[in-house]
């Protein structure tokens, strides 16, 4: 059983979702530190007519908040974030049926941030048609931290190999995870060229809403790694 953990990030990119699709379980990181200053977890990247620009959720911060503790700063952001999204992708291919999506998504009045970006993603993947299983980190009750933290998670859910992202190979040990019986299966995302219907260049790294209003379900077709997910072996 392949097992993926991530903080749930805000409308992340589609590297995130391909994380989804080869995952059977994934587990959002919601009781970590919040990382400092600007972060994925609150912002995301859309396609302004001049390139990427950030739209970014405004949240109250207080020192070691835990994710799943972030509680949004204003209310009207979520109304400001659903124009920005109309204007900016109402002439695009599948402008209606995701923009029902977003409308879906943002009637979700939580004031937590971590809630509503679960949501976000559960949402997102019940359309792009992904069948893993969500679960959260808080659930576990954990104290340990960095790689004891992930096999200990793996180990939660019945899991056997964990997913990591290409990252991972600057701090993790895969003696480690050899050691806990687990393969530590390295995934690189790199973005696959799509037909983006503002200008003619393509812009990687946007959120997964930008590939939604281009391709509709297609873009789950963009989420697979390929020959670019390899197992790890302690040196």
């Amino acid at each position: 059983m392949k097992v993926a953990v991530h903080q749930p990030n805000y409308f992340p990119w589609l590297g995130y979702f391909a994380k989804a699709a080869s995952a059977d379980v994934f587990i959002f990181l919601d009781d970590v530190q919040m990382p400092q200053g600007r972060s994925y977890v609150h912002r995301t990247m859309i396609h302004a007519p001049a390139g990427g620009t950030w739209m970014s959720a405004p949240v109250r911060r207080a020192e070691r908040q835990l994710i799943k503790d972030v509680r949004f700063a204003e209310e009207d952001w979520r109304r400001r974030h659903r124009a920005t999204l109309f204007h900016t992708y109402r002439k695009a291919p599948f402008a209606d049926p995701v923009m029902a999506l977003v409308d879906a998504i943002f009637a979700f009045e939580s004031d937590s941030l971590s809630a509503f970006n679960i949501r976000a993603v559960t949402l997102v993947a019940d359309y792009l048609g992904l069948s893993c299983r969500f679960a959260l980190s808080s659930a576990h009750g954990l104290t340990s931290t960095s790689d004891d933290r992930l096999i200990e998670l793996v180990k939660a859910v019945g899991g056997d190999t964990y997913l990591s992202g290409a990252g991972g190979n600057n701090y993790q040990d895969p003696g480690k995870f050899e050691h806990a019986g687990i393969e530590l299966r390295v995934c690189e995302y790199k973005p696959r060229p799509y037909r983006q219907f503002q200008g003619d260049g393509f812009v990687p790294g946007l959120s997964v809403l930008d590939a939604l209003f281009n391709l509709g379900p297609d873009a789950v077709r963009l989420l697979s790694y390929g020959a670019a997910e390899t197992s790890v072996l302690p040196a």
